[in-house]
């Protein structure tokens, strides 16, 4: 049986003709119509989540991983607010969602009825486009304009470049009242082919010429999705003398021309090394980038020009010295390059090279002495991580520590870099594991997983999903920035620091759990969490809150600088 309402039955059949098979919804009356459709229908897979903010997150996981668009679904009223977050991390990472908000009807908004609000473009700021439905559609021309709009909607998730949609469907009472399912024969639906944005022949000899005219060329790669055809096309360019690429760990690219650890190398240059790595040309591939360090070095020491590669028409002046927009996709940008004569300065690849690699010989002996800290903490944890799983870390200083250690070719990286929230870090993690089945850990900090722990509140969450808390009592990112600690409200309102423990979360949602107060019982604790089979979420919570991780912290990069022995 299926809502009686003519609308929400032909976009439940648009959705499926268009290949979208799930759904997550978050409890609610208003959007109960569309509950009742979609979830008897077989060939979706609908589950629920009663806080909206952890379903948008949810969701989004699952979308990064199946790629491909993931609806979510809630009532009336701020249950919309709620998908805010998800919705705009999705935005600037460029993944699929869609976002269908039932609404009151368009008669009631501003007239004091209960749960509603302006839902129309709420997500206005924020959203690749967003519709609304005609209210109650019953003649032809009206239900055929809403499909159009509805199938419009389903290929904008995915048109030119992935993002968010949204489509708010104002329905009136009575709500629960079904008929048994048939087939619409005469739904109205439009094609849309999401053709690459190529680089034609002429474009192409004008970047080459500009091209030589750069003896030193530098390849930063920002967040992106694994893929093997990208990592094949970067081998093919990473061995040329005239090109240097430093990748973060969220590029999932790898190889040994490949310089990762952008933040441990640049803090060991001179003013004369500096200068000397400055490249005339600077390429963006990729999505965000963490490091603070690259951005101050080139905005303080200008390229000559730089190249945004990106197939999104709006393009990233992140170091204040933009020259060109590429609008293609990196694949077909770095098979491009490939036909480019190697020119330039012959020995600039290596410049980087070196110092990634002394660097790394520094990096390996100052943790060999490393007292019991977060630095040492992430060294085991970093190592540890099972072959062929999924990592996905927090922000703040999770993601920061991660970048400080070579990057495995073995596992996959995932971070929530759009707009950097410490909000939905485990939700995401949780989302991804449960649509991909694979190994997936979150090592997160105590205060993103407090903030994020109604994760742990659905049925949905299996034995694939490991937590690991780096509990340092509070905000250390704030310890490791400049300028929070030097003012009167530092702990409180910045740190804020706290003492609590994940033991009673992680009993309050039956997840295995265990604690590590030293190195010997976080080796003993990461046996625990990769050797045992679970059938919920388990948990290690790291506690490192009596420690000055940032003098640790501080001694580590200063290390950096002065050892001589790399």
């Amino acid at each position: 049986m299926v809502s009686d309402k003519p609308g929400v039955q032909r976009l439940v059949q648009i959705c499926k003709a268009k290949g979208i098979t799930d759904v997550v919804f978050s409890p609610g009356s208003r959007n109960s119509p569309l509950v009742i459709t979609f979830a008897d229908d077989p060939h979706f897979n609908c589950i629920t989540i009663p806080d909206e903010r952890v379903a948008g997150f949810f969701a989004m996981g699952m979308a990064l991983q199946l790629r491909r668009p993931v609806i979510i679904c809630c009532t009336s009223g701020s249950a919309a607010l709620n998908y805010a977050p998800a919705i705009v991390e999705a935005y600037y990472q460029n993944i699929p969602l869609l976002v269908i908000t039932a609404d009151r009807p368009v008669e009631k908004i501003d007239q004091g009825a209960g749960q509603t609000m302006r839902q129309k473009n709420v997500y206005a700021n924020y959203i690749k486009v967003s519709y609304e439905l005609t209210q109650e559609a019953e003649s032809e021309q009206d239900l055929h304009a809403n499909d159009r709009l509805i199938s419009e909607a389903i290929d904008n998730c995915t048109s030119e470049t992935d993002g968010p949609v949204h489509i708010n469907f104002p329905l009136k009472e009575p709500l629960y009242d079904q008929v048994a399912y048939h087939d619409i024969e005469d739904l109205d639906m439009t094609k849309s082919i999401n053709n690459e944005l190529t680089i034609t022949a002429e474009v192409s000899l004008k970047m080459e010429e500009e091209w030589m005219s750069y003896p030193k060329k530098l390849i930063i790669f920002g967040q992106s999705m694994p893929s093997e055809a990208i990592q094949l096309a970067v081998e093919a360019v990473a061995d040329r003398s005239d090109i240097a690429i430093i990748s973060e760990t969220t590029s999932n690219i790898n190889g040994s021309d490949v310089n990762p650890c952008i933040d441990r190398m640049i803090t060991t240059f001179s003013e004369e090394e500096a200068t000397a790595c400055i490249p005339d040309l600077i390429i963006s591939l990729g999505g965000a980038i963490v490091s603070k360090k690259i951005k101050s070095l080139f905005i303080k020491h200008k390229p000559k020009a730089h190249w945004y590669v990106s197939e999104q028409e709006q393009p990233q002046d992140t170091y204040e010295s933009l020259t060109m927009h590429v609008q293609t996709s990196t694949l077909q940008f770095l098979r491009m390059i490939k036909k480019f004569p190697e020119h330039g300065a012959a020995n600039y690849q290596r410049l980087w090279t070196n110092h990634h690699e002394k660097t790394s010989q520094s990096h390996d002996k100052f943790l060999d002495d490393c007292p019991w800290s977060d630095m040492l903490s992430f060294h085991h944890i970093l190592q540890r991580i099972p072959s062929r799983s999924d990592l996905h870390l927090s922000n703040s200083s999770p993601i920061r520590y991660t970048q400080l250690f070579n990057q495995r070719d073995d596992i996959q990286y995932y971070c929530n870099r759009g707009v950097s929230g410490i909000d939905g870090c485990t939700s995401t993690a949780a989302g991804a594991g449960h649509a991909s089945q694979n190994l997936t850990t979150i090592v997160t900090g105590d205060l993103a997983f407090m903030y994020d722990s109604n994760a742990l509140w659905n049925q949905y969450l299996g034995g694939q999903l490991r937590i690991i808390i780096i509990n340092n009592g509070g905000g250390g990112i704030f310890k490791i920035i400049p300028g929070p600690a030097s003012t009167d409200q530092y702990k409180e309102f910045f740190a804020t620091e706290q003492s609590y423990t994940a033991e009673h979360i992680a009993k309050t949602f039956y997840c295995s759990y265990q604690q590590a107060k030293d190195e010997t019982e976080l080796l003993k604790g990461l046996d625990w969490l990769y050797s045992t089979s679970f059938d919920k979420p388990a948990i290690l919570e790291v506690m490192t809150m009596k420690v000055d991780n940032e003098v640790i912290l501080g001694n580590y990069f200063e290390f950096l600088k002065t050892d001589k022995s790399g």
